[in-house]
């Protein structure tokens, strides 16, 4: 019976520590995602812009698999090449206020 109930409550606790607010490894928080969908607005994109982005993001998100399976510096290459695409859908505008939002969630994510 103690022993029984020993292990119910270090499971319990387990769950209740794991439980918590961390993000999985791969997954955003709640917190980014409303910081991304801000950064979105604030950009005031057209509808083109947002046509465009979303045709980067979709290829991005269809090599998924592939970009896994490169190494660490053609994994920068890519994203580096993903970036210059973006950048170049963006206005002068838009593109310093995404250089200044990119540089925000580098800060947000080393805290």
């Amino acid at each position: 019976m103690k022993k029984t109930m020993f292990v119910a409550v270090v499971l319990f606790l387990n769950l209740a520590l794991n439980a918590q607010d961390k993000p999985v490894k791969g997954n955003i928080s709640a917190e980014e995602k409303a910081e991304l969908k801000k950064m979105r607005k604030d950009l005031n994109l057209s509808e083109e812009q947002k046509a465009r982005l979303k045709e980067i993001h979709k290829e991005t998100k269809a090599n998924k698999e592939k970009i896994k399976a490169m190494s660490k510096s053609e994994r920068q290459a890519y994203r580096q090449s993903k970036k210059v695409q973006v950048d170049s859908v963006l206005n002068n505008e838009q593109d310093a206020k995404m250089t200044e939002l990119r540089k925000k969630r580098r800060e947000y994510k080393k805290n």
